[in-house]
């Protein structure tokens, strides 16, 4: 049958306008002819497409939130602000950085290419969610199978900092001003981070408060910082024994862990959850867009 109707014996049939119209939407990218969606796709489709670039506005403003502390714990705190002083990697600022530059990228990928409908966004938006995703898997099961070894590596890092770093700036012409080369950072801002942790957690040195005896800052001395005190005041770390607390910070830092165990399994599932139904938003507004069904 042609166009204008002609059947083969010659005979021409009225075919309603309709029936060729129906023909002539084609995908760009297929050129092929497609089917029409009807209203309940195109609803399904305005569901997922704007509920998805909701949450991404909401993940690029989370983004933004954390890189402009990361910047700012940069510029007015100190850029090595960390617990182990031996990996400036994991100073605060460096951390918020590195997680707001991340996030504010993903949640970016994720908006454009939902509002523009963005083939290219929304695959580059599965693919970093998905390796976030396996990074966050791999360092999960790697923490748990070498957690003895983390735990020793950061409890000799710890004991090295107390007998090297602790209020060495307060003693400059003691011996624990010749410092490693790779320790690039001011020692008295690590010495706030160590006695912020010990009057927060109730603790005393690593292992015990005899981690404290005859350490660089004060040599042939047993004696602990004032924060190691129960009760602290000026001198108290002078005292006996019986004043400081008798538990080490890493027994304290573990039990930290197990009690908050139900909490951290929580966080982790419901992250895990998130991203992945982020993965099948993604996926499944780049399908609906490859198939150029509806615009809207």
């Amino acid at each position: 049958m042609s166009e204008n109707g002609r059947v083969g014996n010659g005979y021409e049939v009225p075919v309603p306008l309709e029936y060729f119209q129906q023909f002539k939407q084609v995908s760009a990218c297929t050129r092929h002819p497609i089917k029409p969606a009807n209203m309940g796709e195109k609803i399904s489709f305005s569901c997922v497409k704007y509920i998805f670039f909701g949450f991404n506005v909401f993940i690029w403003l989370l983004g933004c939130g954390v890189l402009s502390l990361g910047v700012w714990l940069q510029i007015n705190r100190s850029p090595h602000i960390s617990i182990l002083p031996t990996h400036a990697f994991l100073s605060a600022s460096a951390l918020c950085i590195t997680a707001g530059a991340i996030i504010l990228l993903v949640g970016f990928l994720g908006c454009c290419g939902a509002f523009y409908e963005n083939q290219c966004m929304l695959i580059g938006y599965f693919i970093m969610v998905l390796l976030i995703f396996t990074l966050e898997i791999t360092a999960g099961a790697l923490g748990f199978l070498h957690k003895d070894e983390l735990r020793s590596v950061i409890e000799k890092d710890l004991l090295t900092s107390i007998q090297q770093d602790y209020k060495t700036v307060s003693h400059p012409s003691g011996p624990s001003n010749q410092r490693s080369p790779s320790r690039s950072r001011d020692p008295e801002e690590w010495w706030l981070v160590m006695d912020s942790l010990q009057v927060e957690l109730q603790c005393c040195g690593v292992n015990n408060y005899s981690d404290w005896f005859n350490i660089g800052a004060w040599p042939s001395e047993r004696r602990v910082p004032d924060s190691c005190c129960r009760h602290p005041e000026d001198g108290c770390g002078k005292l006996e024994p019986r004043f400081w607390f008798d538990r080490g910070c890493m027994g304290e830092i573990d039990y930290w862990f197990v009690k908050n165990m139900y909490i951290l399994g929580v966080v982790g599932i419901t992250v895990a959850v998130v991203q992945i139904l982020g993965m099948v938003a993604a996926i499944v507004l780049f399908c609906y867009i490859r198939n150029n069904k509806f615009f809207l």
